[in-house]
């Protein structure tokens, strides 16, 4: 059980007694303490319940010793796992070998019952949020709000009750949500303006178009700017072995420059006992006035993680001239120099590649760490001797940073920069869907979805803002629906909408060959069938 589905079950425990200002997100032990997850809690004790993350209030809080022993049930409702097979009750449970075949993630148009027009509002569901029937009736009540408390009844455009999980995911997306008051025939007749609004927010793509005219481009390679190169003579080689500290020296042999950028070179290393490659990258911290914090941060969140695909630091080593980070190497190049070759790739391909940076981004987001710079340039690849990819990582985190908090800094590079980035209203770990969703477009086709046809930087932007993007004939004409829906959700201009980065891991396209999805011993998503 996860700590947020108990916290779902309190508020709609609480709903039927108490009004609410808001969702429960936090308890508190009696004397302050924050619960961070389900095995804090014991047996017995009781607990202070907040709402939208309010702080812990220091007051006397009226407990009753005798609740347990009166009404030991009340209790154990909150503190007991709930059964899957049970939870519904005759309105649906789902039985958990029925989840995975049932739950997808999906966004559902929701109309608030009341006066016409009434109110239309969208949710996502995923298996976070709806692992049973009554799990997304807590979502949809959250998400509506309506003022005779919680949604008891849920009906789909055409009238018919809904009381399977199984129903949400068919193919009616479109639903009514009551709570206990009566249902009138002409309920379900709606105002031009109500269908005008389900299909304002339905529209998230252009109509089909074909594209005349030239193919869009890839944006120009951009290099990374987070800190100063070393030296001019860095850029042709100009390293001697003796320069670099004698740590290095004694378990290291240099090789060659495989990489350069504006403020960056990286070198091959080879350990001599070992015979292992690796990447040596390079810094003049004289040349990094100002941006201290930055090369800080990449190496605090860098000893953090630990993952089949994400570029591991192995080694860091500071002097008072420069810093050298010692990196795994990845001997295929880039993604952005792979896709330049190619053009477009196909699906199982990109399929490859966005399992590997999905799984990346799950991890890093599990651990409230954002990107906030992916873009090809920063993805790695290997390839086999028929050049297919058959690995990807993420490298780079100059940028990345622990999330506490909505983030206001503008930040990123044009093409892959989220809407609630240009719009400065806080941003958190889904800006990172985002970028991967354009990177999975430029797969499949080899252009952004929003281009500016004069290589304009606002004209980019309004366009991102703007939202609306096309698969375009001729480029989309052998591409499958299901990868179109997936990029659909990835680009959903609000964040709430958007995908996750476990829903991309969850989506059919992904999930579609694969045997059994599973975990390896350190908790990280893989796919069984094969090893990439």
């Amino acid at each position: 059980r996860s700590f947020d589905s108990l916290t779902e079950d309190l508020t709609r425990l609480f709903e039927d007694s108490v009004t609410l200002t808001g969702a429960i997100r936090a308890i508190y032990t009696l004397d302050g303490k924050k619960i961070e997850k389900v095995d804090d809690l014991e047996d017995g004790k009781s607990y202070v319940c907040s709402c939208n993350n309010e702080g812990f209030k220091r007051i006397e809080y009226n407990v009753s010793n005798s609740t347990s022993t009166k009404n030991p049930n009340r209790l154990s409702r909150i503190i007991r796992p709930l059964s899957p097979v049970k939870n519904g009750g005759s309105n649906g449970g789902t039985p958990l070998k029925e989840i995975d075949s049932v739950v997808h993630p999906r966004i559902v148009t929701l109309i608030r019952n009341g006066v016409k027009p009434r109110k239309i509002l969208r949710l996502l569901l995923n298996k976070r949020n709806s692992p049973t029937y009554e799990h997304v009736l807590t979502a949809i009540t959250q998400c509506v709000k309506l003022d005779t408390g919680c949604v008891r009844k849920v009906f789909t455009v055409a009238g018919v009750p809904v009381h399977r999980l199984s129903q949400f995911f068919e193919e009616d997306d479109v639903f009514f949500a009551y709570g206990n008051e009566r249902v009138g025939a002409n309920d379900f007749e709606l105002e031009a303006e109500e269908s005008k609004a389900i299909q304002a927010h339905r529209k998230t793509l252009r109509s089909s178009t074909t594209r005349t005219g030239p193919k869009p481009k890839m944006p120009v390679k951009s290099h990374n700017d987070t800190f100063v190169c070393v030296d001019e003579s860095l850029l042709n080689g100009g390293i001697h072995p003796d320069s670099l500290p004698l740590e290095l020296q004694a378990k290291y042999t240099l090789g060659s420059v495989i990489g350069d950028g504006n403020f960056a070179v990286v070198l091959k290393l080879k350990d001599k006992q070992k015979h292992t490659e690796y990447a040596l990258k390079i810094i003049d911290k004289s040349k990094c006035s100002g941006k201290d914090h930055y090369l800080a941060a990449e190496i605090r969140v860098m000893k953090k993680l630990n993952h089949p695909y994400i570029i591991q630091l192995v080694h860091d080593i500071e002097t008072m001239k420069n810093m050298y980070l010692v990196l795994e190497l990845v001997r295929g190049g880039d993604l952005f120099d792979a896709i330049t070759r190619v053009t477009r790739f196909s699906e199982n391909q990109s399929k490859i590649m966005m399992k590997h940076l999905a799984s990346a981004m799950s991890y890093l987001h599990s651990l409230s760490i954002v990107h906030r710079d992916i873009k090809p340039e920063n993805l790695l690849v290997e390839l086999d001797s028929d050049g297919n990819v058959v690995l990807l990582k993420l490298g780079d985190f100059g940028l990345a940073c622990e999330v506490t908090e909505p983030l206001l800094s503008i930040c990123g590079t044009p093409t892959y920069v989220a809407p609630e980035i240009l719009m400065e209203s806080g941003y958190g770990v889904k800006i990172d869907v985002w970028a991967a969703g354009i990177i999975l477009y430029i797969l499949l086709c080899g252009f952004p979805p929003f281009v500016s046809p004069d290589n304009q930087q606002e004209q980019l932007f309004d366009a991102i803002l703007n939202g609306y993007f096309d698969f375009p004939a001729p480029y989309w004409n052998n591409i499958g629906d299901s990868v179109r829906d997936l990029i659909i959700n990835m680009l959903q201009s609000d964040p709430e909408l958007r995908f996750s980065s476990e829903d991309i891991l969850d989506h059919p396209w992904l999930t579609s060959d694969i045997m059994d999805d599973t975990r390896d011993p350190n908790g990280y998503r893989i796919f069984s069938n094969r090893v990439y």
